[in-house]
């Protein structure tokens, strides 16, 4: 039987040494003492040292003092790092707040220690009720991690599973085979797993383990996005890159078509002239193409942004940022998303007393926002750039996209901020891709235009696809009527 210490200490913040220091092995004895050499003497004999986030924190402080004392060979495990693994499902678990334990003990590291005891043991029951190939499929992609192969090793796979899963030098050749297997029309069969494979393993086994979820507002915890940024972007191609050549999950998940019908009900999209520019607008937005839409007061601007943004909301737990000036315009369609059924938008705003707004904070962060709505001064918000930090965006969309150019007839300086915010929002999030956006205005002249599109190829290297109507109304008439007094007009 393999003997497992579970630790965690506290470090004094001015001198940054070690304050205290808390122990608990498998038997139930336990340590609790700021004394380095008698917690040293306490984990003799002990083949795994566990914690909760040990690897990047606990082991800075510890490294020295366990080589000294001959511990090289001690297997590191981190709870931190299989918790999204294996509990990828909202309420994530009950012992976690991102990457920290639930503790209502303040800098307790005997608690912690006793806490990160019981997550590891649940860790250890989810992995073993996973299903076979989710098994397989986890071990080979992370078995020579530093983040999990010690947890491996701990129940006892290294050649053989324990439940009798042949693990075989051959199976890492056919993994690509055993994912699109396992994850059949849950992902793009044409995406490059390979590639994914050999480079982003420990994200695509995050994307993975949360496609299986099959949680509607289950996300990736911001911790994860933080530290491995790339989990996006591996989203991205397995669920959200449709393959022009189609396949079962695009023709289902990325059919436009269907997802009018789904959220709205309608069978097809508006035209304008007989040309179908709102449809042609919706599915360059789900080709992940930055686009400028004009169309008419009326004209079916919202549903153009929201069917992409909702269809991305399930697909990749993606979540679309909508800016518009008006915050009754905000709220207007909040109300009339919820009439419909569709309860995935909120909006953050100044009319919002503080209990609605901490709960639109809480339904973004948890995930049961698809669609925010904030004002472009919202942007200049630290709490409101934290909250973006810890979602997947997938498309900024800027409403009244005329208030960008001093041409237009209601030009706000808040909205030149807007680009420099997206830029810094990317760096920080540390992605390849840059987010798309989507711009919408009822009425623009060809200055107005030019404007908006050199704002976004200078700022953020985009170039706006343009979707406009006839500015011609067809369908308003205009009459004069001739009277001879003040008094006959009124």
């Amino acid at each position: 039987m393999h003997t497992i210490a579970f630790l965690d200490i506290e470090i004094e913040i001015i001198s940054g040494k070690i304050g205290d220091i808390g122990s608990v092995k498998e038997d139930g004895s336990s340590f609790h003492s700021n004394s380095v050499t008698d917690f040293i003497k306490f984990l003799q004999g002990s083949q795994y040292f566990c914690g909760h986030n040990i690897i990047h924190h606990d082991m800075k402080y510890l490294q020295n003092y366990f080589n000294d004392a001959g511990f090289n060979n001690v297997g590191i495990i981190d709870t931190l790092f299989l918790s999204p693994l294996l509990f990828p499902t909202k309420p994530y678990h009950a012992l976690l707040k991102d990457d920290k334990l639930q503790t209502d003990d303040i800098n307790n590291p005997l608690n912690d220690s006793i806490k990160a005891k019981d997550l590891f043991f649940d860790e250890v029951t989810a992995f073993q009720r996973l299903d076979y190939s989710l098994k397989r499929i986890f071990y080979l992609l992370l078995k020579d991690k530093k983040e999990f192969c010690f947890f491996f090793q701990f129940i006892g796979i290294v050649d053989t599973m324990e439940d009798g899963i042949k693990i075989n030098s051959e199976d890492s050749i056919n993994l690509e085979n055993e994912i699109r297997e396992k994850f059949h029309a849950q992902i793009c069969q044409r995406a490059n797993l390979a590639k994914i494979i050999a480079e982003q393993p420990i994200e695509l086994a995050y994307c993975l383990s949360l496609i299986n979820a099959q949680s509607r507002y289950s996300i990736t915890p911001p911790w994860v996005l933080k530290n491995f940024p790339a989990v996006e972007q591996v989203m991205f191609l397995l669920r959200h890159k449709p393959c022009l050549m189609g396949c079962v999950y695009c023709d289902e998940a990325m059919d436009i078509h269907k997802g009018l019908k789904r959220f709205f009900g309608y069978d097809s999209y508006r035209t304008f002239g007989g040309e179908p520019l709102q449809e042609k607008a919706v599915n360059a937005a789900i080709m992940n193409k930055s686009i400028l839409v004009i169309f008419p007061t009326g004209g079916g601007k919202s549903i153009t942004f929201q069917v992409p943004a909702l269809m991305s909301g399930e697909n990749v737990k993606g979540l679309t940022v909508v800016i518009s000036p008006l915050q009754s315009l905000m709220k207007d369609q909040v109300d009339n998303l919820e009439k419909a059924g569709i309860t995935e938008a909120v909006t953050i705003n100044g009319l919002l007393d503080p209990i609605e707004r901490a709960k639109s904070f809480e339904r973004v962060e948890n995930g049961s926002a698809f669609l925010l709505y904030i004002s472009p001064e919202s942007l200049r918000s630290r709490s409101i750039e934290r909250l973006l930090l810890g979602r997947n965006i997938v498309r900024f969309v800027i409403d009244e996209a005329h208030c960008f150019s001093s041409w237009g007839h209601d030009f706000r300086v808040d909205y030149l901020y807007i680009g420099d915010f997206i830029k810094s929002l990317q760096e920080k999030k540390n992605l390849e891709e840059a987010i798309p956006v989507s711009c919408f205005t009822a009425t623009a002249k060809q200055k107005v235009i030019e404007d908006i599109r050199a704002y976004f190829q200078e700022k953020l290297g985009l170039d706006l696809d343009v979707f406009s109507t006839n500015v011609s109304r067809t369908n308003l008439h205009y009459k004069v009527f001739q009277k001879r007094s003040e008094e006959e007009k009124y």
